[in-house]
């Protein structure tokens, strides 16, 4: 009799189910691997942390951002571009002074309270424009994952961007600000940079958007977007991703357009 029969036979391995990272080393992920760390969000996208963490850094980069903007200075040449461009007259410039002057006081609470609801409604309004073009596609995910992906994108480019906006704050005159467009990221500084003028505000607002950390959170989502997702290649949701972004980028043009930016 073969010994080995006498016993029972041992059940195959099972592999233990891995934990879900930490908030931290999925941050860290996002810069370093961000599809394996995308990938661990449609299991446990746990978006609760990465939200306040969000709220969190836009409050303290608006507070301290709006100490050192001139306001004062920032909408008067707002007023006169609209004067110069024939969208008011000096009388309706006036009265957005007088308008301006009256709520001065309250920007300091208005615009950090403006920015968590902001943050907020970026991440949950972007998380379901993403579950409508996947239900578009015939893409397979969940609501929640995605959201993790839009905070956890934003969250990791924000930070980026406080700190070389911040680095700028103290190492640049503050007269030599473009306030519109402060780090200058973008094909519309470079072409300033090297003299081209006169272009129609709604190509020079578009070209903004021609942008390295524009173009970085394009690809970061289409990354997640597939990772969180069924039968999703990355290449395929970059691209979805990077024509909504460009849709996206007409609209916000077309409004700054129309509003005098």
């Amino acid at each position: 009799m073969d010994p080995e029969l006498s016993y029972p036979t041992k059940p195959a391995s099972v592999e233990p189910e891995t934990a879900p990272q930490s908030f931290f080393s999925r941050l860290i992920g996002v810069y370093f691997s961000p599809s394996e760390t995308f990938a661990g969000l449609a299991s446990a996208p746990r978006p609760l942390v990465p939200i306040i963490a969000l709220i969190l850094l836009f409050l303290a980069s608006s507070v301290f951002f709006t100490s050192r903007m001139p306001m004062d200075k920032i909408n008067e040449d707002r007023i006169q571009k609209q004067v110069a461009s024939g969208r008011i007259s000096e009388e309706q410039a006036e009265r957005q002074r007088e308008g301006t002057r009256k709520i001065a006081p309250f920007l300091k609470f208005i615009i950090p309270i403006g920015s968590i609801f902001s943050a907020v409604a970026m991440v949950f309004a972007f998380g379901g424009l993403a579950k409508l073009v996947s239900m578009m596609m015939g893409v397979e995910n969940k609501y929640m994952p995605l959201v993790s992906v839009m905070t956890y994108t934003l969250l990791a480019v924000s930070i980026v961007t406080t700190v070389i906006f911040t680095i700028l704050l103290f190492i640049k005159p503050i007269d030599e600000f473009d306030w519109q467009n402060p780090i200058g990221s973008n094909l519309a500084a470079l072409l300033a940079a090297i003299g081209v003028e006169g272009l129609p505000s709604f190509v020079k607002g578009l070209f903004t958007y021609v942008d390295v950390f524009y173009i970085w959170k394009v690809v970061l989502i289409g990354i997640g977007g597939a990772a969180v997702s069924h039968k999703l290649k990355a290449s395929s949701a970059i691209v979805y991703t990077g024509i909504v972004a460009f849709i996206i980028a007409l609209i916000l043009s077309a409004f700054a357009m129309l509003g005098g930016a």
